[in-house]
């Protein structure tokens, strides 16, 4: 019994003896290229690592770069702005100014025009009150602000050029005269704007116009005067055409004063 068991321990030892080597080498070799691997893994994760490193320098350096150009535009940004600030400061002021300046125009050329209403309805009796109200309603529109002054100015220069070139017309035309307290139906003959003529529809009333001392327009009859009523009628004949075109005398009344 005691000899099995020795043969068996010793069987057992010799057995030991001859995987032991074999198994080492396997570990050897397992453990060399489980070291081989985690040394790779290793060069990668340090090359990852580095790469990383890198890229994050970069980025760190870029966004310094871009940090330092932000910068730069900033501060170029709020100088601009301060310009655009006082330019804008500058601007409003300028508006003001304009705008009270403006205001007083306005005003001044408004009196102006309202000036000229005395002399419209003192002038030449044809279309003189129509033109002396379009004059007092351009000043009226103008102190509303219903037009500018440009229009005003344009509108009111309009108004004395049509009185300027009546004075290179003549006009026959129909209507009624009221002179001496009586209404008369006739013609009237405008010469430019210093002669006039009226004859009643039946020839028998003959008035002139003609100015006093002061220059005011007023009609005056001829009266018994066959020979200046003969002659105004014949004016007004050549001027319809129903007589033929010659010289025709029209009578012209200047005031003292216009001398």
């Amino acid at each position: 019994m005691k000899k099995w068991i020795v043969f068996f321990c010793f069987g057992a030892a010799f057995l030991w003896a001859q995987e032991t080597p074999e198994s080492v080498r396997r570990q050897i070799k397992a453990v060399e290229a489980e070291t081989a691997r985690e040394k790779q893994l290793h060069d990668a994760e340090k090359k990852r690592h580095q790469e990383f490193v890198e890229t994050g320098r970069k980025k760190v350096s870029m966004l310094n770069e871009q940090r330092g150009v932000l910068s730069k535009e900033l501060d170029s940004l709020k100088a601009e702005l301060s310009r655009y600030s006082d330019a804008r400061a500058k601007a409003v002021s300028t508006a003001r100014w304009y705008e009270s300046r403006k205001v007083k125009y306005q005003e001044a050329l408004a009196s102006v025009i309202d000036s000229l209403v005395p002399f419209l309805n003192a002038d030449y009796p044809y279309r003189n009150t129509e033109a002396a109200e379009n004059m007092t309603e351009i000043a009226a529109q103008l102190r509303k602000g219903v037009i500018h002054a440009d229009d005003a100015l344009s509108r009111a220069l309009e108004v004395l050029r049509e009185r300027l070139q009546m004075g290179y017309s003549a006009e026959v035309w129909s209507g009624f005269l009221d002179a001496e307290g009586k209404s008369y139906s006739g013609k009237f003959l405008r010469y430019g704007a210093v002669a006039g003529i009226f004859v009643s529809a039946d020839g028998n009333d003959v008035f002139w116009l003609s100015r006093n001392e002061k220059g005011d327009f007023h009609w005056v009859s001829a009266g018994e005067n066959f020979l200046m009523r003969n002659t105004l009628k014949e004016s007004l004949r050549v001027a319809e055409g129903k007589s033929a075109p010659r010289l025709v005398k029209v009578p012209v009344s200047v005031p003292k004063e216009g001398k």
